[in-house]
């Protein structure tokens, strides 16, 4: 049975072929995403076990780190072929927030799409300016400026999806994933609404995660937009995102190099020579500094368990000690 529906009611389930649908308390397996794969109790209406993902999407939790909560991951989609980074056209182009996304992208295993939407409320000039932007931004992932509105360019979306795969949106309140997904189903599937006029921010129309049926055979995974990604274990993903940046940092001279201020540095010399755009370079430090942060926080959680384990092993220990013999 694959997971097609999570949301406050309870999970939804359902065979292969999609033609029936069961209701699973939520309560059964706090840890189960959409797309995930589970051997199902059916009379009981209970997930026994969660089969081996073959991919996964994951994000820091919200809150982890802080105060006495502690850092873990939360998985969004599992057993996607395509991560479809989505962001809108009409409020530009947020690099720092893309370069996240690609990297906990291509860290779950799927192969990423950048679909930059509302391709229409811009003119031509600036929708390719932006296309090249994120172009540059996203070394080997293909990018797709759509309009729900242009058939011609939602086809050309369609074609990077082969039928029977699976594909996850991903992207912030607001960016048109409900209207894509409405789009790409070829009916309404999702409730819409408009963007604050104020900041431009989205509002939550999107309350579950859900598998959608296209025309074409393929499924598409929606799940509520997210504020923030914070990153979580993506070392593979950071150096994939990053990729353009390889063969300048192969030239440095130190193999230790941290391409700050180092002699003979080939990232810096590519920045004097304008191959990289320096704030490239930067969130790339930046990004690197927060993965390195994170592995410090759970060494550190790492040996706080294992403290208070030892504490509570010597505190059953002197216990034992102090009890009368019979």
């Amino acid at each position: 049975m694959t997971v097609v529906r999570i949301d406050k009611g309870g999970i939804t389930v359902a065979p292969g072929d999609a033609t029936e649908l069961l209701v699973v308390a939520a309560k059964a397996v706090r840890r189960v995403v959409v797309g995930d794969i589970c051997a199902l109790d059916e009379e009981a209406g209970r997930i026994e076990e969660i089969l081996p993902r073959r991919t996964v999407f994951e994000r820091r939790s919200p809150g982890g780190g802080r105060d006495d909560v502690a850092v873990t991951s939360k998985a969004l989609a599992a057993n996607m072929d395509h991560v479809l980074v989505v962001q809108a056209m009409d409020s530009g182009l947020n690099v720092s927030r893309l370069a996240r996304e690609l990297t906990q992208a291509w860290q779950s295993g799927a192969q990423p799409v950048v679909v930059l939407t509302k391709s229409d409320l811009i003119s031509a000039d600036e929708a390719g300016a932006l296309k090249e932007l994120a172009e540059r931004y996203s070394p080997g992932v293909p990018v797709i400026c759509v309009s729900t509105r242009h058939d011609v360019e939602l086809s050309q979306l369609s074609n990077l999806l082969p039928c029977g795969s699976v594909s996850a949106l991903l992207g912030a309140s607001g960016v048109g994933k409900s209207t894509l997904a409405n789009a790409m189903a070829g009916h309404p599937v999702q409730l819409t609404a408009e963007v604050r006029q104020g900041d431009r921010r989205g509002r939550h129309t999107t309350a579950a995660g859900q598998m959608i049926p296209l025309s074409d055979g393929s499924w598409l995974i929606d799940t509520p937009g997210i504020r923030g990604v914070g990153l979580w274990a993506c070392d593979e993903g950071l150096e994939l995102a990053f990729a353009d940046l390889a063969s300048f940092a192969q030239e440095c001279r130190f193999a230790d190099c941290s391409h700050t201020n180092e002699p003979g540095c080939g990232l810096l010399a590519a920045v004097s020579a304008g191959q990289v755009d320096p704030a490239r370079l930067d969130l790339w430090h930046a990004l690197v500094a927060e993965v390195e942060n994170l592995e410090i926080e759970m060494e550190q959680r790492e040996r706080d368990l294992r403290h208070q384990r030892d504490q509570r092993s010597r505190a059953r220990a002197a216990n034992q000690r102090g009890k009368p013999r019979r």
